[in-house]
């Protein structure tokens, strides 16, 4: 009997373990089918899987309603009544913050539950308060898509529920959500891991929490989503070791209702664990030297040190430098004239670029002038010789 129990209790650690501990080694087993994740210290994509794949976004969508909400409220303390129309009007099973009709909310409310709770109530609620109608706000969601540069996307409601003309791209999402973080009110929401609203009748936790639940520090905001079609939906920023980070992930398995956290926790940790900053150019070290058609020579130093987020296992020998332009310089080169560009390669991909400009104007020098003219000048100046000595001659043989 001990022995079955113990080997019970051993099954149930085993499976916990198996859903707590995320083991940073490989990306091979991740769940979600659409994914980017962005260095934002340098703007870059530092990995992606079908990240411009046009898919059902789920709640993700309420990033976008929250940030026209915000650009359109003058006073996020002012107070809302709860409607009638927008309460009856959200279907059975959507996720709501709990408001209930005639209560009194201010929009501070609204935001938070909106981003924390992921509540329909508060986000019809927004939108009917601010445009009069969820189809007027939801014409405000797309002209902000268009303004912003997200290509692919398209708004038809403001909670993110399936249907036509509703989609974007894990892509797309990040340009939202990099957007949006640059407004102070988004960012302070989108940041927190609990509120509680102005009338004390709800207190609302958030994805942070989530995260926290997993071990999960280095979050400092997030907002999930879910619908059958969407999958488990989650957008993250976090910082680890000075580096800041962005990551949307979209269509995790459903069969473990934490599978986009633990997604994010596997992505995040396996570039904490694998990728640093490395210098790979320093500042004023030689990068190429070009000639001119006089025979003079410049050395072109780099301008700034160049550091690059690499995997762990490169080194500077595994990467190509290249100069790509003009080698040889003629008179009708300038100061500041572009010259080519140098790059900094891996495996055929660039990683680093910069344009070379003409450090002098290009003229003919004395020494060349004379180096490549030396038969003429000497010929010149024997003439020159013959013609003194012949004129002094004659002098001489005329004062005779």
């Amino acid at each position: 009997m001990k022995e079955k129990i113990l080997q019970f209790f051993f099954i149930v650690l085993i499976l916990f373990m198996g859903i707590t501990n995320v083991h940073a080694d490989t990306l091979d087993d991740i769940s979600s089918k659409n994914i980017i994740l962005i260095n934002l210290n340098d703007n870059k994509v530092i990995y992606e899987k079908n990240s411009e794949q046009v898919v059902n976004i789920a709640s993700l969508t309420k990033i976008m309603t929250t940030i026209v909400a915000i650009e359109n409220i003058d006073d996020l303390n002012k107070e809302v009544i709860i409607s009638k129309d927008v309460i009856n009007n959200l279907e059975y099973d959507l996720s709501v913050v709990g408001f209930e009709i005639g209560e009194v909310v201010t929009y501070n409310d609204l935001l938070y539950g909106t981003i924390l709770k992921s509540g329909a109530d508060a986000t019809n609620t927004l939108a009917v308060n601010i445009s009069g109608s969820i189809d007027n706000f939801v014409k405000l969601m797309n002209d902000k898509a268009k303004e912003i540069g997200m290509k692919n996307t398209s708004f038809s409601n403001t909670i993110g529920i399936e249907a036509e003309n509703h989609h974007s791209t894990a892509k797309d999402i990040s340009i939202l959500l990099k957007y949006a973080l640059t407004n102070e009110t988004f960012k302070e929401v989108f940041t927190s891991e609990s509120y509680i609203s102005t009338n004390k009748n709800y207190e609302m936790e958030g994805p942070l929490k989530r995260f926290k639940d997993l071990g999960v520090n280095y979050v400092l905001g997030a907002k999930t989503g879910y619908t059958e079609a969407a999958g488990l939906c989650l957008a993250s920023v976090a910082t680890y070791d000075g580096v800041d980070y962005m990551l949307v992930t979209i269509g995790a398995d459903y069969q473990n209702r934490r599978q986009n956290f633990i997604d994010q926790k596997q992505i995040y940790e396996y570039f904490f664990s694998n990728y640093e900053y490395k210098i790979v150019l320093s500042k004023e070290e030689e990068i190429i030297t070009l000639k001119t058609i006089y025979d003079d020579e410049y050395i072109i130093n780099s301008l700034e040190e160049v550091n690059l987020y690499l995997n762990n296992s490169i080194t500077r020998d595994d990467l190509t430098y290249e100069y790509d332009g003009i080698s040889l310089l003629d008179n009708k080169i300038e100061k500041g004239d572009f010259l080519g560009t140098y790059y900094i390669k891996y495996n055929g991909d660039v990683l680093y670029s910069v344009d070379i400009l003409s450090p002098v104007a290009v003229n003919m020098t004395l020494q060349y002038f004379i180096k490549n003219n030396i038969v003429y000048i000497v010929s010149f100046i024997l003439i020159v010789i013959l013609l003194i000595i012949l004129f002094v001659n004659k002098k001489r043989n005329n004062y005779k």
